[in-house]
């Protein structure tokens, strides 16, 4: 796992502003996402390989020579991706060795799984793996495989859909090329496997969200349903103002399992959240559920939060963020998560407090990303400082102006001071200052 500050999601849980117990879990935010989207773009092409794509001949009615190992194998790939998408089961698992039970079994829940999500994409780029076989007995592709659900953009451009690397083997068996091994291809920052590749999932659907989980899951749905629908009602007005509407939600439910394993897995005692992109075609959000069942007050603010990520971030034009864009990216969600309280009302405004007091104080409201080792109580300062940020904006400018910053800014790419002379009418230093003084007068 790479370090938590390149990790799509970390996000502290508010200190308490006594000297009660101090809490530490994270609700998950997008730390990085330029990292995470680099994963869900991620195929790798090596020079000299022969392409999925057969040769032009290859299509001709006057082919004079049979087809290749590789050409007679990715037909029956290209074959399988297309019964998914008319939902044909049976020439789905016709693609499977039938003398591996395990390995149909994976591949029967996976194809219930994406048909359960409205899968509208599923397209094979395989290429050879130079260090595997190539004969008329098998051979090993490395497959990278593209893909869209229905309530998702699904962008024209097959590098900009979301993805996932596999190795495949694949043999002839009754005059028939079908996959006899499939292991995952991690990539460089492991936000593999997802949820949809193993385990037979089940699903929940409200008006505006699904639930997706593992049967041990499934108990949460009661709870979490409504929580969810409610943050659906408030990101839908945001997502309007950022001109991101949402088709729908996707929410899935990890057990204590599932959480080490999903998108490679989060290790940090402290996550209990995060929305991970799916390249250019929206985002999905990933919660904790161990760690959320018992807290109602948590659940709500953390759903809020991370669906607050799906529209103010999903699907942007910008294609990179930095470290220094942290601050609006998880202070707008900390405002859509807390809203409509505001700023002073959050669990973080003791935090805020000692930091804007302190001999330290901040300069500016765009404040220096979070360290790898930052510590609690310095990132339940930075999110609040980014929450106070965002309240002060809208309190001073409208809530509509705030909005169309983050579209400007996080969206479209405009550097700070042509956004915020655009939504506020001010040069961003005017802006600047008169925040920092007004999240002193109120923290």
């Amino acid at each position: 796992m790479p370090p938590l500050a390149l990790v799509p999601g970390a996000v502290p849980l508010p200190l308490p502003p006594a000297p009660r117990r101090r809490r530490g879990l994270l609700i998950g935010g997008i730390v990085a996402l330029i990292a995470a989207l680099a994963v869900a773009g991620g195929a790798v092409f090596v020079a000299n390989r022969d392409s999925f794509a057969a040769p032009a001949e290859a299509a001709a009615p006057t082919r004079t020579r049979p087809p290749t190992t590789l050409e007679s194998a990715t037909a029956a790939l290209k074959t399988q991706a297309a019964a998914l998408i008319r939902n044909d089961e049976k020439a789905w698992l016709a693609a499977v060795d039938p003398g591996q039970a395990k390995l149909r079994a994976r591949y029967k829940t996976m194809f219930r799984s994406l048909r359960s999500l409205g899968v509208t994409a599923f397209d094979y780029r395989a290429f050879r793996d130079p260090d595997g076989a190539d004969t008329a007995k098998g051979v090993d592709l490395d497959a990278t495989i593209s893909y869209c659900f229905t309530d998702n953009v699904c962008p024209a451009d097959v590098d900009a859909k979301p993805t996932i690397a596999a190795k495949l083997k694949l043999k002839p068996v009754g005059g028939q090329w079908v996959i006899s091994s499939s292991a995952p291809t991690k990539s460089e920052d492991d936000a593999l496997p997802t949820p949809w590749e193993s385990g037979d999932l089940v699903f929940s659907k409200g008006k505006r969200v699904t639930l997706v989980a593992l049967p041990s899951e499934k108990k949460y749905f009661k709870k979490l349903l409504p929580i969810a629908e409610a943050a659906a009602v408030v990101n839908d007005r945001f997502a309007g103002m950022v001109g991101n509407p949402q088709k729908r939600y996707r929410i899935y439910l990890a057990g204590a399992k599932q959480w080490t394993q999903w998108y490679g897995g989060m290790d940090d005692k402290w996550v209990i959240g995060y929305a991970i992109p799916l390249n250019e075609a929206g985002m999905d959000v990933v919660l904790n559920m161990p760690e959320l069942k018992s807290d109602t007050r948590l659940l709500e603010t953390t759903v809020r939060h991370e669906l607050g990520h799906v529209v103010t971030l999903g699907a942007a034009e910008r294609t990179s963020w930095t470290a220094g864009d942290m601050w609006l990216k998880e202070g707008i969600a900390e405002y859509i998560g807390w809203y409509p309280q505001p700023a002073t009302a959050s669990w973080r405004r003791y935090s805020v407090s000692k930091a804007v007091h302190g001999s330290k104080r901040p300069k500016s409201i765009a404040v220096n990303a979070l360290k790898d080792n930052a510590s609690v109580e310095e990132s339940d300062a930075f999110y609040g400082l980014g929450h106070f940020a965002a309240d002060c904006m809208a309190k001073k400018y409208g809530q509509q102006a705030l909005f169309t910053f983050v579209r400007l800014y996080l969206r479209e790419d405009k550097d700070l001071d042509p956004a915020s002379r655009e939504a506020f009418g001010k040069p961003f230093s005017t802006v600047d200052k008169a925040c920092v003084a007004w999240i002193r007068s109120k923290a």
